[in-house]
């Protein structure tokens, strides 16, 4: 955990990956975080997703990806007790976060207005499926439909006549996260400065968007593309993936001309810088399909270990296509501490990816799992100056869990 955030606290009513992401990036960077969650119904859906092979040992992939470090609350926020208790939090709060949308909101009395009513000087994180604005403002959205497929990113990656891809994993909802951390990270700094609260919005939509910019621009341009083309017909076959002899695959990204007579070289058919098809980056557009097909048979000739050792010395980059296996023990992500080890209080723990940033040269170290269930309640009461009876009582009555 790294200090940048020591001594700022966040509120979170939020669920799910998206905006609870945020919230954990600036757990990760130090903030105490408290994740209020309902009293009743297990907390967080997010929890509890029951997703095939998606948990071991007490923990879910998926609600681990996007809450470690936090402190959870199990609140009420239907009864007014439940909700004076939120106020009490908020009134000490740097960072009020949700997702609600906006009806659950207004009945919980988490609008923008009302927090920043009770703490002007905080700053209000809203994540919504589509905007504030238009026909869908008050629809619910989820990653993939929301981020991935309305955006352009779907549709870019399907082949002729093949199916949209389902996603690796929650880009959306993970990489929205940390745009919004970034964005709150700018508000309060701002507020720093001049002691102004602010109002921060992020949308799945607005995320997938700016995740296809490229595209996005090329179509304001009056360019036309189309979805990409398939691996055989790649635009340029020095930025493609090729399979090797024992079925592993390897990506090529050589996006400069002067790399090319170093790749012929690695790969021992320098004739082919005398090649008249291959000349240069137009020469080999032309003949790309010949091309790649002459990389197919190269590669295929000996296996992955061959092709790492023999690419190690490459100028171009390349990489090879590794499996999340793989991943956990790359000497090189843990050489940076890119995959770091998170531990829950009792012991148990598992490796997981740290967040994209680092401060002060050093990997973020030994990371906390997310919170049981209510797990803080009473202590976080305690620090509101709730007495061990008070607590009790609110118990008794259902305030919180």
């Amino acid at each position: 955990m790294y200090d940048v955030m020591q001594g700022i606290k966040v509120v979170e009513v939020a669920e799910h990956t998206f905006v609870p992401a945020a919230a954990m990036i600036l757990a990760d960077w130090g903030a105490d975080v408290i994740k209020v969650e309902r009293s009743t119904g297990g907390g967080d859906p997010g929890r509890a997703l029951a997703i095939p092979n998606s948990g071991r040992d007490g923990f879910n992939m998926y609600f681990e990806a996007g809450n470690r470090g936090k402190r959870s609350l199990a609140l009420d926020l239907t009864q007014p007790d439940g909700r004076a208790i939120l106020h009490k939090l908020i009134a000490s709060a740097d960072i009020f976060i949700t997702n609600l949308r906006a009806d659950a909101r207004a009945k919980l009395g988490i609008e923008a207005s009302e927090v920043m009513s009770v703490n002007p000087r905080i700053i209000y994180a809203r994540g919504t499926g589509y905007g504030l604005q238009g026909r869908m403002a008050n629809d619910g959205g989820f990653d993939y439909p929301s981020s991935w497929c309305r955006s352009g990113s779907a549709y870019m990656q399907t082949a002729p006549g093949g199916e949209p891809p389902m996603q690796p994993g929650s880009i959306g909802d993970l990489g929205g996260g940390a745009m919004l951390a970034g964005a709150i990270s700018a508000a309060l700094f701002r507020r720093e400065r001049t002691g102004r609260g602010a109002i921060v919005d992020n949308a799945l939509y607005l995320v997938g968007i700016y995740l296809m910019s490229q595209s996005i621009v090329a179509a304001g341009m009056g360019l036309e593309r189309g979805p990409n083309p398939l691996r055989a017909d790649s635009f340029n076959a020095i930025m493609n993936v090729y399979k090797t002899k024992d079925d592993r695959w390897i990506s090529l990204c050589l996006l400069m001309e002067q790399w090319w007579p170093d790749l012929v070289r690695h790969l021992d058919r320098p004739d082919l810088l005398g090649d008249e098809r291959f000349k240069d980056a137009a020469a080999r557009f032309a003949n790309r399909r010949a091309l790649i097909a002459t990389f197919d048979m190269l590669f295929a000739q000996h296996d992955f270990d061959y092709w790492k050792d023999k690419l190690a010395t490459l100028q171009g980059v390349w990489a090879p296509v590794q499996s999340p296996a793989e991943v956990i023990t790359d000497d090189q992500a843990l050489a940076n501490g890119f995959v770091t080890e998170i531990v829950a209080g009792d012991g148990r723990g598992y490796l997981g990816g740290a967040s994209p940033a680092q401060f002060d040269e050093q990997p973020i170290g030994i990371l906390k799992a997310a919170p049981a269930y209510g797990a803080d309640g009473e202590a976080i009461l305690s620090e509101l100056g709730f007495s061990t009876e008070d607590v009790a009582a609110l118990k008794a009555r259902q305030i919180i869990r």
